[in-house]
């Protein structure tokens, strides 16, 4: 386990949850707990090298989500040598493209993490998020399962895990399950977690706004 009974090792972790509710920094403490050999979230965690791919935030961001974190684990920057980050915003995050006949080919990108994973020891990578680095359709089982796989062959050559950021469709939202897309993706990674902001208690008082639900 990388988080018992949460995160398994040699496999894939789907973290579901809605933009802006904080899936994004959730798996940068789960880095930096891992890196720092911390619980995450009261939890033991694998003491490890970690890795962070972030699709959707700058570096000024990731710096300032960083140092928040710091201060919660009591630690520096030069701490952390056990943990990379790469702000990727705005660039082609595709780790696979699929073919007319549906088949699915490894990119330069997914190439050059795996090198990159390898050469540093990480047993723990984070891709945040699936909507940037799986440009097939969602929809198509075949397509999804080959993009599942080929994490999972990651996960199993570095003998640790990795952990997709992804969001839940309308309608996984609206019953609860926080699924998109095809049955696939809930189907081929081995353990799925689902962040929420919780239901107020009754119609009359509004949940906290720092409140968040994992399940």
């Amino acid at each position: 386990w990388l988080v018992h009974d949460w995160i398994p090792d040699h496999a894939v972790t789907g973290l579901y949850g809605d933009g802006g509710v904080g899936k994004s920094l959730l798996s940068l403490q789960l880095l930096t707990a891992c890196a720092t050999g911390e619980p995450w979230l009261g939890r033991e965690t694998k003491p490890c090298k970690a890795i962070g791919i972030f699709c959707e935030d700058a570096p000024d961001e990731l710096h300032r989500r960083q140092a928040a974190l710091n201060a919660l684990y009591g630690v520096e920057m030069a701490d952390l040598e056990r943990l990379r980050l790469f702000p990727r915003v705005a660039d082609d995050n595709a780790l696979m493209t699929f073919g007319a006949d549906g088949l699915g080919q490894r990119t330069g990108l997914f190439d050059a993490l795996t090198r990159e994973v390898r050469a540093f020891g990480a047993q723990v990578v984070v891709i945040d998020t699936a909507a940037d680095t799986f440009v097939g359709n969602e929809n198509i089982r075949g397509q999804v399962r080959q993009f599942i796989t080929s994490l999972t062959a990651l996960a199993i050559a570095i003998d640790g895990a990795v952990v997709l950021c992804a969001h839940p469709s309308v309608s996984g939202m609206t019953t609860g399950s926080g699924y998109a897309g095809s049955t696939a993706w809930n189907a081929s990674v081995r353990s799925r977690l689902y962040l929420t902001r919780p239901p107020a208690e009754d119609e009359d008082e509004a949940a906290g706004p720092e409140e968040r639900l994992l399940t």
